[in-house]
């Protein structure tokens, strides 16, 4: 008993030490990303005022949504004492950074809970329509957090109840927007690499620096042009980046124009710094909306390229079928032709009485012929009617309870004739055999298919194993060859209708109709037809079918 008990308590043992592994590295990863997020708020707000770019709030919301495993009580914890470290660094009380933490995690908190509602496609802003879902749940999450601030506002500033609420209001609107897209895109490690990969095989025209130095240039003439007109001088070039770089370069982009003007006018520029309460709220809305126009024009053009990029694999796959076909007639006249040559040949010589009166033995051997010739195309053409049934949807199955083995010894001795041609044993493994609810002739069809392919890979002396086993409401039965094997390249070829792998081994399948026409009647009764190989070693078909 006791052995038995600290079995049973190794996994939950390992399932704890998992579980604060995962605690630790969400605190470390969520409490060093608001650190230096909150401090960087903190150092660029006015004395005695709210920050004027704030992006803690943002970057908490953006991590919580992209990366799910950090929203972790760990996680909101080490976000919590981020704050309040931050703010005690830069010489806050305690009860103030305490009040402003609350304020900024309880708008955090609601737009993660409303996010967690939203398709994966959505949350990762990977449909134009997902900037709105986006929108909304800031929206949501900026009016908490603005009542919460402008009651702040009040009591640790000593300003006004509504100042603080509109000002907050449109802070957060602005810096989530500028924000939250660049969280929420940004690439992987992996897809940089990729892209610099890219960058070194064909490095980019010198033109394509073009709407990048525009924007630059037009952002140099903010402070310049000065006024609220200042705030659409960049747009053109904001918007032609967006058409030209995709969504995470425009945010990042995006960004550098928030944190200009919302920073840099409203904090350093003199000629700024008495600006009444509607002029900083109009500012900050301004940004806001300006920023919406390349985040969404970058989204939309990001749904077109993935469309396009659909469109020319779908193109793609009708010319590589086109060709398969055209390959297919060519394929089908030359194996049509092989056995029509004998039933013609050899019943001319039977008719024309070539070698006498049609009592000699040797026209035994030509009706033979004639009858494995005839065998053949009728398979042949079984094949392609099937496969034409199947494609136009109208093969209809009869599944009713029968039983396993039955169908498997009878497909057995269908193909026990071509077996014995290529000396190669049959062997039915010891299993349970279940009843199924399946259609008989098309379950024998697929068994026939697969055990006629495992015949032919497989040399003389070979044996074709077929065995079964249940797992949960399915039998999954096999069909093992000792052939030479499948190549890796080509596995992802077979069972594709028409197409077929280059090798000499893969030509001796035929059309590439059977396995094709098989996995389809399997998936007809709710499985999946898998090909498992190593060269070398022998190839093996599973297949799964509902248990009666």
């Amino acid at each position: 008993m006791s052995q038995m008990s600290a079995d049973q308590m190794t996994p939950a043992a390992g399932a704890g030490d998992a579980g604060k592994s995962a605690d630790l590295q969400a605190a470390m990863i969520v409490g060093a990303a608001m650190l230096a997020a909150a401090l960087t708020g903190i150092l660029l707000r006015p004395t005695g005022d709210l920050s004027a770019f704030w992006p803690a709030n943002a970057v908490l919301l953006g991590m919580m949504i992209r990366w799910p495993s950090l929203a972790r009580p760990a996680g909101w914890a080490a976000a919590a004492l981020a704050l309040v470290a931050a703010d005690a660094m830069t010489g806050s009380s305690l009860v103030k950074s305490s009040a402003l933490t609350i304020c900024n995690l309880g708008g955090a908190g609601l737009g993660y809970a409303l996010s967690t509602r939203l398709a994966p496609r959505d949350r990762l802003l990977q449909h134009p329509s997902s900037l709105v879902s986006i929108m909304l749940i800031v929206l949501a999450a900026s009016l908490l957090t603005s009542a919460l601030g402008g009651l702040n506002n009040l009591l640790l500033f000593h300003k006004g109840l509504t100042r603080g609420f509109f000002v907050w209001l449109a802070s957060e609107l602005a810096n989530s927007i500028v924000i939250l897209p660049i969280v929420l895109t940004f690439p992987t490690p992996a897809a940089i690499r990729r892209k610099i990969e890219r960058l070194r095989r064909q490095p980019p025209r010198l033109s394509a620096a073009a709407p990048l130095v525009t924007y630059v240039i037009c952002l140099a003439m903010v402070p310049i042009v000065g006024g609220p007109g200042a705030l659409a001088f960049p747009v053109p070039g904001l918007l032609w980046c967006a058409l030209t770089y995709g969504l995470a370069a425009s945010s990042l982009l995006t960004l550098s124009f928030a944190v200009w003007t919302l920073v840099i006018l409203t904090v350093t520029t003199q000629g700024m710094s008495h600006l009444t309460t509607f002029d900083l709220i109009s500012l900050r809305l301004g940004v806001m909306l300006v920023a919406l126009a390349p985040i969404a024009v970058a989204s939309a053009m990001a749904e077109r390229n993935a469309l396009l990029a659909e469109a020319r694999a779908a193109r793609k796959a009708a010319e590589d079928a086109m060709a398969a076909r055209t390959l297919l007639l060519a394929t089908m006249a030359h194996e049509l032709r092989s056995p029509l040559t004998a039933v013609v040949g050899f019943s001319g010589m039977m008719a024309k009485q070539t070698l006498g009166p049609l009592g000699h033995p040797k026209y035994i051997d030509y009706a033979q012929t004639i009858e494995m010739a005839g065998s053949h195309l009728s398979d042949l053409v079984s094949d392609l009617l099937d496969t034409a049934r199947v494609e136009a949807g109208r093969f209809e199955l009869t599944p009713a309870s029968i039983a396993s083995q039955k169908i498997v010894e009878q497909s057995l001795r269908l193909v026990r004739g071509l077996a014995v041609d290529g000396s190669v044993s049959l062997v039915v493994a010891p299993s349970a055999w279940p009843e199924v609810h399946a259609d008989p002739r098309a379950i024998k069809q697929v068994l026939i298919n697969l055990l006629s392919n495992a015949v032919k890979f497989s040399p003389p002396g070979g044996v074709v194993e077929v065995s079964g086993r249940t797992e949960g409401d399915r039998l999954v039965v096999h069909v093992k060859d000792s052939g030479p094997g499948i190549p890796p390249e080509e596995l992802p070829l077979l069972g594709r209708p028409y197409a077929q792998a280059p090798g000499e081994e893969s030509r001796r399948r035929g059309w590439g109709l059977g396995l094709m026409l098989s996995g389809e009647l399997v998936a007809m009764h709710g499985g999946v037809l898998r090909l498992e190989s190593t060269p070398g070693a022998g190839a093996t078909a599973l297949f799964d079918l509902p248990l009666a």
